[in-house]
């Protein structure tokens, strides 16, 4: 049986040495997918994400960078076993993300800044099978954590609302070298 590491002990890590949270999480990512069913996977990341949100000296300097207007994606972790990767992503203010899905699951928390989440369904009776509804939205603020379902709709859009940049933590099922963009389909709204 694997071992899942305990959320306290990786508290503890965040004020003693911000260092060993990230491999720390790394290995609890690694034995929740060894050890839990795919579909509980990532509701189970979501409860040891909040940790990682904790520690602002998460990231390094390029891991927060910016080096035009859309929004950036810096590798944090990836999986040697190409099972999962760990991302940060930076959003510049005002920043909209297409509505799209994903090839595969996703847990993602907010370090800083807000971002605001619109879910949408495929749209009934639409011209094109790439429209889409919106059917709900959350605004995420640091610390904030979700996650999206395997092997169900996904679609959503992501909007940083805010007057400076946010930073989110996303964990994707795969390489993400592998896969690039994890974007399955691209998506128009429609009424």
């Amino acid at each position: 049986m694997h071992e899942v590491i305990d959320i306290n002990d990786l508290k503890g890590a965040v004020s003693s040495e911000p260092a060993a949270l990230i491999p720390a999480f790394c290995k609890t990512v690694g034995n929740l997918l060894a050890t839990l069913p795919l579909e509980e996977v990532p509701a189970a990341i979501a409860e040891h994400l909040p940790v990682l949100l904790s520690c602002p000296d998460l990231l390094t300097p390029e891991q927060q960078s910016l080096s035009g207007d859309d929004y950036e994606k810096h590798e944090v972790f990836l999986c040697p076993h190409d099972e999962f990767s760990v991302l940060a992503v930076v959003w510049p203010a005002g920043i909209h993300s297409p509505i799209h899905d994903h090839q595969t699951w996703c847990t993602f928390g907010v370090l800083s800044g807000e971002i605001q989440e619109t879910i949408y369904e495929a749209a009934d009776g639409a011209p094109d099978c790439r429209d889409a509804c919106a059917s709900s939205s959350t605004h995420h603020v640091a610390g904030s954590v979700a996650h999206m379902p395997v092997n169900a709709s996904n679609i959503h859009c992501m909007h940083n609302p805010g007057t400076t940049p946010a930073v989110s933590i996303h964990i994707y099922g795969g390489n993400a070298a592998k896969l690039g963009a994890n974007v399955d389909k691209i998506y128009t709204a429609w009424a």
